[in-house]
């Protein structure tokens, strides 16, 4: 059995816009927001109003890996990721 861990450069957006901006995962679109000062502290003032915006948004997150050669010659391969979803892998 090989495994590939997806550990590595992650990034996220926002659906339907084109850039992609630098991601932590393990962590959340908050996290992430808050960490490229895209949105204000949702933990101070009434900051969480202002910010609401972004659990009513759809967001992808991607990461770009590059799999072993002997991994590629595998009958078959399995993806297992730990994560809340998984809507459309690419593989290829």
């Amino acid at each position: 059995m090989h495994i590939q861990p997806l550990t590595g450069a992650w990034s996220f957006r926002q659906v339907g816009t084109k850039k992609w901006m630098p991601a932590s995962v393990p962590g959340g679109v908050h996290t992430d927001l808050l960490n490229l000062g895209k949105i204000p502290d949702p933990f101070v003032s009434d900051n969480e109003h202002a910010v609401m915006w972004v659990a009513e948004t759809d967001w992808e997150y991607r990461r770009v890996l590059v799999p072993a050669a002997d991994l590629l010659a595998e009958e078959r391969i399995f993806l297992v990721a730990p994560m809340a979803s998984i809507q459309s892998p690419k593989l290829g």
